[in-house]
């Protein structure tokens, strides 16, 4: 083999070796870093809610196939606290109705007891026992009106303690490089079943007449 050849073999044998790691390094240099924090991963989410906040595609892209439970459970522990929320105010607003008209009941009963030397016999005794029944039946309303707000309230505020806990334990996890085990799952589901349950007796106690609709969510 000539010294020419030689000389072309091995040039052509450096070219071969410096080409691709030359491509590689280019090809990594165009690619997107994968966000190593929620805070660049949810950096959008954060931005508009103005607080920390986690997001779907965090978990996504850290657990993989792994995520879709905790996918699920933050996506029904949101939408309910959000029913919640919306329900809470509902009845807060409807308690607050029922005491205005207590209220005002109460004072037409003192304008009647007031006045009752116009009013004479049968007629003032009428008056006053319908006013009062009346008054007996809408402090009543108003009783439950305040007992349904306080379960509403009450699961809204548990619900977002159980998808702050499930988020932070995730993180955790993805951050010591462990898995998300069936164990975490089922405590998680196991909590998310005892508020349901409390908030469906708090709201059944609260309830003279049933609701069926409001628990089928």
């Amino acid at each position: 083999m000539s010294l020419f050849t030689r000389i072309t073999l091995v040039f052509v044998l450096f070219l071969g070796s410096v080409l691709p790691a030359a491509a590689q390094t280019a090809d990594i240099d165009e690619r997107v870093p994968t966000p190593t924090s929620f805070m660049e991963a949810c950096a959008e989410k954060i931005e508009s809610r103005g607080r920390l906040r986690f997001c779907d595609t965090y978990f996504r892209d850290k657990l993989g196939t792994e995520a879709d439970a905790l996918l699920y459970l933050r996506d029904r522990i949101t939408t309910l606290r959000a029913n919640h929320e919306e329900s809470s105010a509902e009845k807060y607003q409807s308690f607050l109705q029922a005491i205005y008209i207590v209220a005002f009941l109460t004072i037409a009963s003192m304008v009647l007891i007031a006045s009752d030397r116009r009013i004479g016999g049968t007629a003032k005794w009428a008056g006053l026992t319908s006013t009062a029944a009346l008054l007996v039946m809408v402090v009543i309303v108003a009783m439950g009106w305040l007992g349904k707000y306080r379960a509403e309230y009450a699961a809204q505020v548990e619900l977002g303690i159980l998808r702050d806990r499930i988020e932070a334990e995730a993180a955790q996890a993805i951050a010591t490089n462990q898995q998300i085990t069936p164990d975490m799952v089922r405590r998680w589901t196991g909590e998310f079943g005892e508020i349901g349950r409390r908030f469906a007796e708090s709201y059944g106690d609260a309830t003279v007449l049933p609701e069926v609709g409001r628990f089928g969510n």
